[in-house]
């Protein structure tokens, strides 16, 4: 009867190690050069997420102060009102870096009636996130004073997420930032 030997599939080095555990160890990669492949890349993505969201407040912070308004009379005056306190265009100025700044013909809060009917004073301030676009995409309440009536915030933020913003500027390119921004209600 033949006799018959078997033979392994992948021959060994002549240290008789097969060549699947040499091609392991050439896998195996030091524990020290992945721990600073994973640094990189974590310090990547923070550098990435800093310039992308630079979250300066606006260094113009005037409150914007809120009172009750008088209805008009006569719809023709409400018109020429709001022609006489437009003012002339000025040149732009070229500029590279600069916050978010609100622009003009933003609605102003309205005063809540409830508030007004109980004789209710406050102030909220508000932080603004804004995209790049001038859009508000979230609107907070960080602080209020006075009477603490949430009339107060609401009346803030939504006329807030109606705002529209010139965009914050990071060398030239406009950017999300966030700003914060007082709103004071006080009856006249």
């Amino acid at each position: 009867m033949p006799t018959y030997t078997t033979r392994p599939s992948h021959p060994a080095d002549p240290a008789g190690v097969p060549h699947e555990a040499h091609e392991a160890q050439a896998r195996r990669t030091s524990p020290l050069l992945l721990a600073l492949l994973v640094l990189a890349l974590v310090a990547l993505a923070a550098w990435w997420v800093m310039q992308r969201y630079d979250a300066r407040p606006v260094a113009d912070t005037t409150p914007i102060l809120i009172e009750p308004s008088a209805a008009p009379t006569d719809a023709a005056q409400t018109r020429d009102g709001d022609a006489a306190t437009r003012t002339a265009p000025r040149a732009a100025a070229i500029v590279s870096e600069r916050p978010a700044r609100p622009l003009a013909g933003n609605p102003v809060p309205d005063y809540p009636r409830a508030a007004l009917r109980a004789g209710q004073e406050g102030s909220v301030l508000l932080s603004i996130s804004i995209d790049a676009r001038g859009v508000p995409t979230d609107v907070q309440v960080i602080q209020r004073s006075g009477d603490r009536s949430r009339d107060f915030d609401r009346a803030a933020i939504e006329a807030v997420r109606q705002w529209r913003f010139e965009p914050a500027l990071h060398d030239g390119k406009a950017v999300p930032s966030t700003v914060q921004l007082p709103v004071d209600f006080r009856r006249s």
